[in-house]
């Protein structure tokens, strides 16, 4: 899948119909595919250098030559923390999801791992193009450029046909920059059960994300501005944008492709559009996908796995699977899933605890078995204060918890043996839109209890805890089952110092995020699997604090709006990054979160495994690439 929504990950283990109106001539465009690559720049952090840019081949496996050649066969089992509660790529916003999923559908585009430029999925080219409308109402398509300097003079369109249109300034009323693309399918692309992929599915996904009643709120404010999707033949689509967007490109081209025949099959969705929602909300398909990936949907063994085989039919020779089989097995508890490595039933694991991967994975017969691969990908953890309740309505009690709850820079070095970043704000640490001129607060117990004060939480009765209005100062911090609960009893032993009251409440993962949906918590420590750069539309703008959408804990007000808003229509990097310093400036001060850190992934996996690359943008592996030599076996 190519877009960049935003996941909600386990903290600890890381693992996203039309009438045709004419025909278009895919061979007229094979010099016009004008989607431009835009690689990431390298961004230089305090202490660390992180970047896109080429992966070594088996670099953690001192077992592989470089000289084995991929064979066909055998699978991999893979342990993850959670279980998804669904597999439907648009309403599950699980980064566990998301992981499975990205073996089952495509998406018209995907982004090379190694140089993030956009590369054809099941479109095979595409086309983007500049929307002029002129005061008259009329739209017109094509490459833009202008007589003055910048922006400015008149307006002259080259169209894909090749004609040049001279448009006066005076007669235009907008110009949306890359804001229309067409999109040729490839003719040979087929889903798992044999249907050929036309731009009708394309179309159906398209609606079905935008249909206000499937339960997919965090991903359906991407496409706010998407206005249109065009069936112009069998194998050709053209998406518009109502307005320039900076991500317009990514999630034009990024939705995954779902077949009309299998989740609609008696055109539900164009009949009766609410009635269509329910049926898909809860459809048999959210556990037995069908796409038109490398790897299609076998069973799941409800608590214990997902089994997916390998679709021989796939469409792209490049990235068809070695493996015959991949397994996802879910493991809760850190020590079964190490057990689990040790004794064969699992061969990878995608994270373990810092403490796993320093002493209990050390003596020889384990260094000799198995590679251990230290990895970063886009992510940070947080505790969310539901600003809906008091005492975290108040901000002065927000910034107190910043400084009194947790020695992140102490935690990291004592339980993450020194690993990882501690973080500021809302974006990648190692991203290029991460403000690194903004501090953490600095852990002082002392402040925090000035803040306290002013806020008027002070202990009146003498009974040990801040009380307010007649109420003792007390939550329940959320924690979902797994590593995280190590940090859950130090904040409660710091805040109980300042004369809080935290009660620890662990749910499983699925309970745990219907908790957080339905906004029945006062705080929680949750992650976020990100990109590099992200729109931070989805988990801070007001819209998406009700209809169980993405901004939990209810952050946001007009002007914060207003920023966001802006910022999604600047494709200037550097003047949306302005853009994205000031609203991390803005979180940093109202502290909505207590923004943790950024950790890298500590994985492990069994050294008869070639073709290992480990990626630095999510999830960090493709297991498409993964092999077993030939005296291998699973």
């Amino acid at each position: 899948m190519g877009g960049t929504k935003m996941f909600a990950f386990a903290v600890g283990v890381l693992l996203l119909a039309s009438s045709v109106a004419c025909t278009l001539d895919p061979e007229r465009y094979k010099e016009a595919n004008t989607a431009t690559p835009q690689p990431i720049k390298r961004v230089v952090a305090p202490g660390e250098m992180q970047f896109i840019g080429k992966v070594k081949l088996d670099e953690f496996n001192d077992m592989a030559t470089g000289e084995e050649m991929p064979v066909q066969g055998g699978q991999i089992i893979v342990a993850f923390s959670a279980e998804p509660d669904s597999l439907n790529p648009l309403t599950d916003n699980s980064a566990v999801n998301s992981y499975i999923n990205s073996y089952v559908f495509n998406s018209l585009l995907l982004r090379d791992p190694e140089t993030y430029e956009w590369e054809g999925s099941l479109a095979e080219q595409w086309l983007e193009e500049d929307v002029v409308i002129r005061k008259n109402g009329e739209k017109l398509r094509g490459t833009a450029s202008f007589s003055g300097p910048g922006q400015t003079g008149d307006v002259t369109l080259r169209t894909s046909d090749g004609e040049s249109v001279p448009i006066r300034r005076a007669d235009v009323q907008e110009i949306h920059r890359r804001a229309a693309f067409t999109f040729f399918l490839r003719r040979n692309a087929r889903f798992q059960d044999g249907h050929p992929v036309t731009a009708s599915d394309v179309k159906f996904s398209f609606e079905t994300i935008k249909n206000e009643y499937v339960d997919a709120p965090s991903l359906r404010n991407y496409y706010n501005e998407l206005e249109s999707c065009e069936v112009l033949d069998n194998y050709t689509v053209r998406m518009t944008y109502s307005k320039q967007y900076w991500m317009a490109r990514e999630f034009a081209g990024g939705f995954p492709i779902m077949p009309r025949h299998i989740y609609d099959p008696n055109g539900l969705l164009e009949k009766d559009p609410q009635a269509f929602g329910k049926q898909f909300n809860e459809s048999q398909h959210n556990r037995s996908p069908v796409g038109s990936g490398p790897y299609k949907f076998g069973r799941w063994d409800t608590g214990m796995q997902v089994v997916l085989t390998r679709n021989d039919g796939y469409f792209d020779e490049k990235r068809r699977g070695h493996l015959d089989r991949f397994i996802f097995k879910f493991i809760t508890d850190p020590v079964a899933s190490l057990q689990s490595l040790k004794n064969g039933d699992v061969n990878f694991l995608p994270g373990v605890t810092a403490e796993q991967f320093e002493e209990e994975t050390k003596n020889p017969e384990f260094v000799h078995k198995f590679a251990k691969a230290e990895y970063y990908t886009p992510s940070y953890t947080y505790i969310g204060w539901n600003m809906r309740r008091p005492p975290f309505n108040d901000q002065k009690v927000r910034q107190a918890m910043a400084y009194g709850a947790l020695d992140r820079q102490k935690y990291l070095d004592t339980v993450g043996y020194g690993r990882g970043v501690v973080v500021s704000g809302l974006f990648y640490y190692f991203g290029p839109a991460y403000d690194h001129s903004i501090q953490p607060y600095p852990f002082d117990p002392e402040k925090a209890k000035q803040l306290l004060l002013e806020a008027g939480w002070y202990d009146r009765d003498g009974d040990g805890l801040r009380d307010k209005n007649g109420q003792p100062f007390r939550f329940e911090l959320l924690v979902s089952s797994g590593p995280r609960m190590r940090m859950a009893p130090v904040i409660k032993e710091n805040l109980r110092k300042l004369g809080i009251d935290m009660t620890i409440r662990e749910l499983e993962w699925a309970t745990f995020l219907q908790n957080i949906s339905d906004r029945q918590f006062d705080a929680c420590i949750l992650g976020w699997a990100m990109d590099l750069e992200d729109d931070p539309y989805q988990i801070w703008h007001t819209s998406q604090s009700e209809n169980r959408g993405s901004n939990h804990v209810g952050f946001g007000n007009t002007e914060t709006d207003r920023l966001i808003e802006l910022s999604r229509t600047m494709i200037d990097d550097e003047g949306r990054r302005k853009a994205f310093f000031e609203l991390h400036h803005i979180l940093h001060e109202q502290q909505p979160y207590l923004f943790l850190f950024s950790t890298p992934n500590l994985g492990i996996y069994d050294k008869r495994y070639r073709g290992v690359k480990l990626y630095k943008v999510r999830p960090g592996y493709d297991l498409a690439e993964w092999f077993l030599p030939k005296n291998g076996s699973s």
